[in-house]
């Protein structure tokens, strides 16, 4: 089997760098937690197996299909399946999550940033928050050099959550009371952390049609993101000045990632530039407003939403054999598993998150 992976660096890259990214921010207690969780990890590990691998069989084999970008394919999957143009609105829903994602990270560095400045002067927060500002435009510039961006926030990622590890160890670790709110971070941390139903891995998976399988494109992409996952967790956070700086510039270069996949989506649905660069601004501006519980939560529950939409629309709405035919596994059993995996597993995992999520925030208020 591992002889037979095509590996595509740039999916696999991607994998990596957004699975340590959006972990400090979407992991319970993010990277300011010093007790590392047994039980949570262990459903989350279960989550990536149950829920993440199939998902990114399907964003493979959706790909696969359509043979084109994710706003364009939704067209001619939607026309092929004879189903009603609402599900279209799916591809929209990731368009508008990939944008609030890519603000929260320039937030989450400008954060980083002002605790560094903080920390080694005299100046308060409120008077570093000129960061807010200027790094969602960095991100942008990085957009038109998305492939060098990704590699220098890959290094920068990589080195930022290892300084933890090396300097401070791999912590304590313990079990602890399991709640239907951890659920909820679990299945956030292995579907939405990991950038799946936004197109990410779509262009891998088009860059790479000699493929026998969309086993052997998805599993390096898998791979990868249990890599990230499992690196974060050993980690003990970034509590140095040097591993702040360090995932800043990682945060920074992978929203510009993050932007240049917006555009490029935005200009092949053919979008007047206007409307594109619009969208982008808002996406980043909002994080702007003091709000950020608000905007963390929105991300969540769109990102959720799309790969629950995605799940149902493939699972319940596509004729069987044109996802039996992109997916082409070696066995009936293994094709058995993954369809009841998203129609039934993946939709229901989602939904209790959600439910877990509300609970959760009526707690809080």
């Amino acid at each position: 089997m591992l002889s037979q992976l095509k590996l595509n660096r740039p999916g696999v890259m991607v994998a990596l760098l957004i699975m340590l990214l959006l972990s400090s921010w979407f992991a319970p207690g993010g990277d300011r937690t010093a007790v590392q969780q047994i039980d949570f990890w262990l459903v989350w590990l279960l989550c990536m197996v149950v829920l993440a691998l199939p998902l990114t069989l399907l964003e493979t084999a959706l790909a696969r299909r359509s043979q084109s970008s994710p706003l364009q394919a939704l067209s001619t999957l939607t026309r092929e399946a004879d189903v009603a143009p609402v599900w279209r609105l799916v591809g929209w829903l990731a368009v508008a999550a990939i944008g609030l994602i890519a603000g929260g990270m320039t937030h989450q560095a400008a954060m980083y940033l002002n605790e560094g400045i903080a920390q080694q002067t005299s100046l308060p927060l409120s008077d570093t928050m000129l960061f807010a500002l200027i790094l969602p435009l960095a991100a942008v510039g990085l957009s038109f050099v998305a492939r060098p961006a990704l590699i220098i926030g890959l290094v920068a990622g990589l080195a930022a959550v290892e300084w933890g590890t090396f300097t401070l160890g791999i912590g304590h670790w313990q079990m602890t009371s399991f709640s239907l709110s951890e659920w909820a971070n679990a299945v956030v941390l292995a579907l939405v952390a990991t950038g799946l139903g936004l197109g990410l891995y779509w262009q891998s998976a088009l860059e790479k049609p000699e493929a026998d399988t969309a086993l052997h494109l998805a599993l390096p992409i898998w791979l990868a993101q249990l890599a990230g996952g499992i690196m974060f967790a050993l980690s003990q956070g970034l509590h140095t000045l040097t591993a702040k700086l360090l995932f800043a510039i990682a945060l920074v270069c992978g929203a510009g990632y993050l932007v240049a996949l917006l555009r490029q989506q935005l200009i092949a649905r053919g979008l007047p530039m206007i409307m594109q660069w619009l969208a982008i601004l808002v996406a980043l501006g909002v994080w702007i407003i003091p709000e950020t519980v608000l905007w963390t939560a929105l991300a969540s529950v769109l990102g959720l939403i799309v790969c629950l939409v995605y799940a149902i629309f493939s699972g319940w709405q596509m004729k069987i054999s044109h996802l039996r035919k992109s997916l082409n596994f070696d066995s009936e059993m293994h094709y058995n598993l993954w369809r009841v995996a998203v129609r039934l597993v993946i939709p229901l995992a989602i939904v209790i998150a959600i439910v877990g999520m509300i609970a959760h925030w009526v707690r809080l208020a």
